[in-house]
């Protein structure tokens, strides 16, 4: 986790954690390395997921 990267999310530039990425099937999703919210990534790149599916992923 960098060091700032929970700074960079209260102006929201959120960062995927790339160690936890996974493919549910249909779409692709992690974790903020900063906060920890849901991410899923769309066509324009990765986003908070306002509608997050619990999958027990997380750790």
């Amino acid at each position: 986790m960098r060091l700032l990267q929970p700074v960079y999310c209260l102006f929201g530039k959120h960062h995927r954690s790339r160690g936890r990425a996974w493919n549910d099937g249909a779409t692709f999703r992690s974790w903020c390395d900063g906060c920890g919210k849901p991410m899923i990534r769309n066509q324009s790149g990765w986003h908070i997921d306002s509608n997050p599916i619990p999958t027990g992923k997380q750790d």
